[in-house]
């Protein structure tokens, strides 16, 4: 598993990562990237993005 800085690191580095993160809504992109530190990976990414998808599905 690679791990990057921050998350604009790890879309820029890893083609797994970017095609998770261009797939997802606007809002949830920019939520996840207004927590950028905390997601190094893209495991991180998937699990984040997977949290905001279900409170958003819950609404």
């Amino acid at each position: 598993m690679s791990m990057y800085p921050t998350l604009q690191a790890l879309i820029k580095h890893d083609a797994r990562s970017k095609s998770l993160f261009d797939a997802l809504p606007t809002d949830v992109q920019v939520a996840l990237q207004e927590q950028q530190q905390s997601i190094g990976s893209y495991e991180e990414l998937k699990q984040r993005a997977n949290g905001f998808l279900r409170r958003e599905a819950q609404r």
